[in-house]
């Protein structure tokens, strides 16, 4: 299978396992237990008043709510012990993305410089630049090359073997890539030495990117800090190489899809935690369901 079938396999298996379990096991199992409470308290102690009834099944519905909520915080805020360990100590400061993600701004070595980790994982190391090109560095992996036909483009040829070269310029690309410096970066900025199964380097008009999706650990995320940071100064350095040379004469420019991709990325980062709160309310609705009936079937008996 390719590298990007692992990858999208591996990151909907753990997402599908999540939530069938949640949907095949917690909703049935809450809803019996919360029912089963209820009658035994309204059968040993007589019928109850229907207010305590259903506020004691409010307060049973989301106990297990309230568990999961406890569970996730700890996962969220691990990882955001593990993240600001590696990134604030270069200058950057943290924030949260996608409510449950983290982001990273700041200047380094007089440079713009962001950090984003979402659902995946996926990172995206993004360097500023004057550059107005494009330029897709990856490793030797065949679906690029096979993706990359489909659209009729062909690699640029380059001296190293390992490395995989779609440039928009190609004249500016060839310089680049005789500086046997800039290829010493590209090399280590895709090849494959940590939790991620994918590395690629992506110039976009302003941006030097490096994005990593995939991972090797089914659950958990355990980055390399040493590595990570390295990765950051190994960017800085390749864009510092790029725009000492002539500037590309076929300039490129961000297209609408890339321009709203970015004022999405400005969006309200708790649009996670609303659905959350929908989820709170869907469970408290449950709850007092399950309050109603216990009421209408100690009346029937």
């Amino acid at each position: 299978m390719s590298t990007i079938g692992k990858d999208v396999a591996r990151g909907c298996g753990r997402a599908v396992i999540v939530r069938l379990l949640a949907i095949a096991i917690g909703l049935p199992l809450g809803c019996t237990l919360v029912f089963t409470i209820l009658w035994l308290v309204n059968t040993l102690y007589g019928r109850v008043s229907p207010g305590l009834l259903i506020g004691g099944g409010v307060v049973l519905g989301l106990l297990p709510f309230g568990g999961g909520a406890a569970v996730l915080g700890l996962v969220v805020y691990r990882r955001k012990q593990k993240l600001d360990a590696i990134f604030c100590p270069l200058g950057l400061q943290g924030q949260t993305y996608l409510s449950f993600f983290r982001q990273y701004h700041g200047m380094v070595n007089g440079r713009q410089v962001a950090v984003y980790l979402a659902r995946g994982p996926r990172m995206e190391i993004e360097v500023s630049t004057a550059l107005q090109t494009r330029l897709g560095v990856t490793g030797p992996h065949g679906d690029t090359r096979f993706l990359a036909g489909l659209v009729n483009k062909s690699p640029l040829p380059v001296a190293d073997p390992s490395l995989t070269v779609f440039p928009h310029d190609e004249a500016w690309a060839r310089a680049l890539f005789d500086d046997p410096e800039a290829v010493e970066i590209f090399r280590r900025l895709t090849t494959l030495e940590s939790i991620f199964t994918r590395q690629q380097v992506i110039v976009r008009p302003g941006t030097f990117q490096l994005l990593l999706s995939g991972s090797t650990q089914w659950l958990g995320f355990d980055p390399d800090p040493a590595l990570m940071q390295r990765w950051v100064h190994d960017l800085l350095r390749l864009v510092q190489i790029a725009e000492r040379l002539p500037a590309p004469t076929t300039k490129a420019e961000l297209s609408s899809l890339e321009q709203r991709a970015y004022r999405v990325r400005q969006a309200n980062p708790y649009l996670a935690l609303w659905f959350g709160l929908g989820l709170l309310g869907f469970f408290a609705v449950v709850a007092v369901a399950a309050a109603i009936l216990v009421m209408v079937l100690s009346n029937l008996s």
